[in-house]
C-alpha cells in the first residue's frame, strides 16, 4: 500500500450527533474491516470483548490491518473536527405496541417510556486527517452511510465523502497541536491532559491513558 497525506471530507445531510466531544477516524475505519470481516455474526457480538477472543470464537477470518499509516503503537489518524455550536434536542422514546383492549403502564415496567435528549452539532462538514492509502479508505469509506450517534432516528447523515492528497502530514499533530489522543510518553511538550482512549477499541479501558487532548498544544519527542 502506498501511503500520503490525506484530507477526509464528510459533507452531512443532517445534524451529527455526539455521544463525546469528537469521532475517531480509526474507530471508523476499524468498525467498518469488522463488520466486513464478520458478516452476519457482526450483529450477534458478545458484550464488549477484545476483538481477538471475538475472532476466535466467532471462527472468522482475522481482522485486517487498516490502510492507514502507523506511529509507535497509534494510526496517523485526527479525530473529527467539527466546526459548529451544540445544541440539546429532547425526546420521548416510547413502545409502539399494538393491544386489541385493556390498559398498560407507561410510567414504569416493560412499557416504560423514556425521556432522553442529544447533543447535536448542525454542520455542512466533518473534516478528518489521516495518513493512509486513498484508493482503499474510498472503498471503506464508501460503506458508512452516516456518522455519531443516533443515526437510525435520522441523525448524522452523509452527503457525500470526499478524500483528498495534502502536502502536509496532520493525523498526529498539526500547527503544533495534538490531532487525537496521544499518550504523554510520546510527548515532549503538551498543553492539557486528560485519561482517554487512545486508540481502538476505544471502550477498552486498558486503552487509557495521560494524553495529550485533541486541539490543544503539543511537540512530539
Amino acid at each position: 500500500m502506498s501511503y500520503v497525506p490525506l484530507k477526509i471530507t464528510f459533507r452531512m445531510e443532517t445534524p451529527v450527533a455526539l455521544g463525546f466531544p469528537w469521532i475517531s477516524f480509526d474507530g471508523l475505519v476499524l468498525h467498518v474491516l469488522l463488520r466486513e470481516s464478520l458478516g452476519e455474526k457482526y450483529y450477534y457480538l458478545p458484550t464488549k470483548t477484545p476483538i481477538k477472543y471475538i475472532i476466535k470464537k466467532l471462527d472468522v477470518p482475522m481482522i485486517q490491518d487498516p490502510p492507514l499509516k502507523k506511529w509507535r503503537d497509534i494510526y496517523v489518524a485526527s479525530v473529527s473536527i467539527i466546526n459548529g455550536e451544540p445544541f440539546i434536542f429532547h425526546y420521548f422514546k416510547r413502545g409502539d405496541f399494538k393491544f386489541t383492549s385493556g390498559k398498560i403502564r407507561r410510567g414504569s415496567g416493560f412499557f416504560k417510556d423514556f425521556y432522553l435528549k442529544i447533543t447535536y452539532v448542525p454542520v455542512r462538514e466533518v473534516v478528518f486527517y489521516a495518513t493512509g492509502d486513498p484508493r482503499e479508505l474510498a472503498r471503506i469509506l464508501g460503506k458508512v452511510k452516516a456518522l455519531g450517534k443516533d443515526r437510525n432516528i435520522g441523525f448524522g447523515f452523509i452527503k457525500e465523502a470526499r478524500i483528498e492528497e495534502v502536502d502536509y502530514e496532520a493525523g498526529l499533530v498539526w500547527n503544533n497541536k495534538c490531532m487525537r489522543p496521544i499518550p504523554v510518553e510520546y510527548l515532549k511538550e503538551y498543553e492539557d491532559v486528560a485519561y482517554l482512549a487512545y486508540k481502538p477499541p476505544y471502550w477498552d479501558k486498558r486503552n487509557i491513558k495521560l494524553c495529550g487532548v485533541p486541539f490543544t498544544k503539543c511537540v512530539l519527542k
